[in-house]
């Protein structure tokens, strides 16, 4: 086997967990989250940095623009912190990512992220996140997902160093949330561990992750989803989402992300709604390629079956309509709309970064099957 790496940042989880913050060494701490977090905790964050110097950025929007990031950015260069930390959902941490390399490194400009470079950072201070919401993993991942204004496409970039130095992973920051986000971020959560456990570059590591996190999204999703205060299950399905971010954070994802992507591009959907929708088409495509994997799944969660694919896929239909996302795209996209923007949903799926990690080879072709079976609810059969 080829050498490999697992890169997790240090991570504190539970309940009051958050206090840790308190304990990070920091004189100037540059904090980036959106107006709604920061009404809701900026308070109790607040008091753990007293005596120090704190600028507040907190403008960062769902699918987060790349001239907010930038403005985001030269703040950071003006305050010159020692200590960024992001505190939010998935756009929040990953608008958190990219400003911390915007100014680690001022000579370079958002797009030159990649993940074959070795930028230096951590030179001039250290990346800290919070996640609030419980399903995107974000603060393990070295990617980030950023919308260009120009275009509305979402951009996926990636860098290893931009993975944050500490996680801190407190379900009391989740209770918040409201049914909707919940099943949304929850059902993100699962993508991402299903197609890290089938991903080619899946492996020991990633794989004790996912299964784990495929099991505990299955078991306290829908609890969660029906009773916000449900303590157990708001911290089961933050300690899930994280081992999902991991588990695909160092292997990878697939086609459900770059057609999530596209459909959020195209159609401004909520990103979890959207690739929890695309899911089942997915996994049926994949299924020449991931049978044997979808065997393992069902083995884990103890589930008998004839058909692996026809089991899994059923799973998770039923849990989609647990928690009230729809099956078929026809019902959250008119059929105007979708006409009038197929061609660019299409071309957005096609190049996004994550389509070449699919385990099946996907051709601009399969895209638009996919899609079309998609919104009528067709099962795939090619």
């Amino acid at each position: 086997m080829a050498m490999n790496m697992i890169k997790i940042p240090t991570i504190y989880f539970g309940k009051g967990s958050l206090k840790e913050l308190k304990n990070i060494r920091a004189e100037r701490i540059f904090i980036v989250t959106d107006k709604i977090i920061w009404e809701l905790f900026g308070t109790k964050i607040s008091k753990y940095f007293k005596k120090k110097e704190v600028k507040i950025f907190d403008a960062i929007e769902p699918d987060p623009k790349d001239t907010t990031i930038i403005k985001g950015g030269n703040l950071a260069r003006e305050f010159k912190p020692d200590l960024i930390v992001g505190i939010g959902g998935g756009s929040v941490m990953d608008s958190a990512k990219c400003i911390y390399f915007l100014y680690e490194r001022e000579d370079k400009n958002l797009y030159d992220i990649n993940p074959v470079s070795y930028f230096k950072l951590g030179q001039k201070s250290k990346l800290v996140v919070v996640p609030t919401t419980s399903g995107t993993g974000a603060e393990h991942t070295l990617g980030m997902v950023i919308t260009k204004t120009d275009t509305g496409q979402k951009v996926a970039l990636a860098s290893y160093e931009v993975i944050p130095s500490i996680a801190i992973i407190d379900p009391k920051l989740a209770m918040k949330m409201p049914p909707k986000l919940t099943a949304s971020t929850g059902i993100d959560a699962l993508v991402h561990a299903i197609e890290g456990e089938i991903n080619d570059l899946n492996n020991d590591f990633t794989e004790a992750m996912n299964l784990h996190a495929i099991k505990l999204i299955f078991k306290y999703l829908p609890r969660a989803y029906k009773d916000g205060n449900d303590e157990e299950a708001r911290e089961k399905m933050h300690n899930a989402a994280s081992l999902a971010g991991i588990g695909f954070g160092n292997s990878s994802c697939g086609i459900a992300h770059s057609c999530g992507h596209a459909l959020g591009g195209t159609f401004h959907l909520q990103h979890g709604i959207g690739v929890g929708v695309m899911l089942p088409y997915v996994l049926e495509f994949n299924k020449p390629k991931c049978e044997g994997k979808y065997k393992e799944i069902l083995e884990s969660m103890n589930i008998t079956y004839e058909d692996p694919t026809i089991t899994l896929v059923s799973k998770v239909k039923n849990l989609l309509r647990e928690i009230e996302i729809p099956t078929i795209l026809k019902k959250l996209i008119s059929d105007a709309d979708w006409k009038h923007n197929f061609e660019k949903l299409v071309e957005f799926a096609k190049t996004d970064i994550v389509a070449g990690m699919n385990p099946r080879p996907t051709s601009e072709e399969d895209f638009r099957k996919i899609f079309q079976y998609a919104y009528e609810g067709k099962n795939v059969d090619f």
